[in-house]
């Protein structure tokens, strides 16, 4: 489809967000920034990523957000997309010293010699973001490029934040971008994958919201919050951020020997909730996580109240004709499962938590379960409405999880042929030259003010996990002491 709609601009092609892009919780910036013991050819990252958003439907996130004049949101990228038209807004800045020399870069994230909390410092702007760094609603309005990718090298590291906006896509559709960016940077473009349902939501496809049972409920029906349920839930959200601390963002570094113990006690005490008779349940490493982190934050509240763990699933996984699509989606498709906690789980053993998690997953986990709730969503977009699911006790605490361990994200990017000089020649050195050491979430603009948000990043090459969260200081201080003593 071709349009014109500014005076003296070229036709343009438009490209829709769909569905679960274009709501107003995702008019903020998601900003991953990492981190590599090595020193890149910002230039060349910049060159490779430019290239990749003028291949096929790539140029989707090459284009320029629009409102429509109904106030939804599409994306303009001019038919003729020559050099000057710009992809992505790229800055660089360099530093003749050391990461570790450098007053904002020594305060990253980092390896410690055993468990670790490290607190995210506020001053790490300069890193993370090009000065006066825009709005959304600016963004829109000065017509930038949607991607912005700002590079900074020191004489032994590099760091690169990599900005968009959460309308247009989500971890998993990022995930895609590391992969074609990659694959470009290294001349193998043949490899790019495929962009799918740029121009058609497939979640919206026949083959898809025909196949449910439209008679199905979903499994915590019996827990949505209506009416002066969700008056009170509100009241009390609100209560609770005029009365509590400021959310505090630190990263957990989690060494695999640590993790290994706490997986061997955990798995020890699911054995203990079983008969002898029976075969041991499977927990996932992310069920063993989510249930120490809840433990620890139920054992914080000075009352005890129930918890709600919302967690962040993706319909890549749940819905077999995404999983099984050869090509990435380059939209958000996020939904959720939820799982319910009393306020005696600080209390309980961290194998007991991980079973309820499991459990719950495994109920509302299905591909019939992810149907209804893309059903309910999208009967509330068509109505004009957004969809609040709000599921559990009006008096309980909602802690938010977002597990990105399937997604590998360390492992995928791969930007070896920018290398100029490798940083880390020791021989305890993990990662291969041009893979990052770490990454974490960054908060560019208004953060989730008020929610409890806990991130499961990933592992290293080393199999230590990193996670990062957001919470009141008094759940740090239980997590701190959960960390001690495992």
């Amino acid at each position: 489809m071709a349009v014109e709609e500014r005076s003296g601009e070229l036709p343009h092609d438009v490209y829709p967000l769909h569905s679960l892009d274009d709501s107003k919780v995702n008019h903020c910036f998601v900003n991953w920034m990492m981190r590599f013991n090595d020193v890149l050819d910002a230039e060349k990252l910049n060159e490779a990523l430019s290239r990749l958003l003028r291949i096929g439907d790539w140029k989707k996130l090459g284009g320029r957000l629009r409102y429509k004049k109904n106030g939804r949101l599409e994306i303009h990228v001019p038919k003729s997309t020559g050099l000057e038209h710009k992809t992505v807004f790229f800055t660089q800045t360099s530093h003749d010293m050391k990461l570790e020399d450098h007053p904002i870069g020594r305060n990253l994230p980092k390896e410690t010699d055993g468990p670790s909390v490290q607190n995210i410092t506020t001053d790490t702007r300069p890193l993370i973001a090009r000065p006066n760094f825009p709005s959304f609603e600016d963004m829109i309005h000065q017509n930038e490029p949607i991607i912005s990718l700002h590079v900074t090298t020191f004489t032994d590291s590099t760091t690169i934040a990599l900005t968009w906006p959460h309308c247009l896509m989500d971890a998993m559709g990022a995930r895609g971008l590391l992969t074609g960016w990659s694959s470009v940077l290294a001349g193998r473009e043949d490899e790019v994958p495929d962009v799918l349902g740029a121009r058609e939501d497939i979640c919206r496809h026949p083959l898809i919201t025909g196949s449910n049972d439209s008679t199905q409920e979903l499994k915590m029906e019996n827990k949505r919050l209506k009416g002066l349920g969700v008056m009170m839930f509100m009241l009390r959200f609100y209560w609770d951020k005029l009365w509590n601390s400021k959310r505090e963002r630190r990263v957990i570094y989690l060494p695999k020997n640590a993790f290994d113990k706490l997986k061997e006690k955990t798995l020890r005490e699911v054995v203990d909730t079983i008969p002898d008779t029976e075969k041991p349940p499977f927990v996932s490493d992310s069920d063993i996580l989510t249930a120490w982190v809840a433990k620890a934050f139920t054992a914080s509240e000075p009352n005890e109240r129930p918890v709600t763990i919302l967690n962040l699933t993706n319909a890549r996984y749940r819905i077999p004709l995404l999983a099984k699509s050869a090509g990435v989606f380059i939209q958000n498709m996020v939904l959720g499962t939820y799982t319910f906690l009393s306020g005696k789980a600080g209390s309980e053993t961290v194998g007991s938590i991980a079973l309820q998690h499991r459990q719950h997953l495994i109920e509302q986990g299905t591909e019939s379960q992810a149907l209804t709730l893309l059903r309910e969503i999208f009967h509330d977009k068509d109505e004009g409405k957004e969809s609040l699911l709000l599921f559990g006790n009006s008096n309980m605490i909602p802690i938010i999880f977002n597990n990105l361990l399937k997604a590998k994200l360390m492992e995928t990017l791969d930007l070896s042929p920018a290398v100029v000089k490798q940083g880390d020649v020791g021989e305890n050195r993990k990662n291969p030259p041009g893979r990052m050491v770490n990454y974490y979430n960054e908060a560019i603009g208004p953060a989730y003010v008020g929610f409890n948000m806990f991130n499961m990043l990933g592992q290293d090459f080393a199999g230590n996990y990193w996670l990062m969260g957001t919470l009141l200081p008094r759940a740090w201080a239980k997590l701190d002491e959960a960390l001690k003593s495992i």
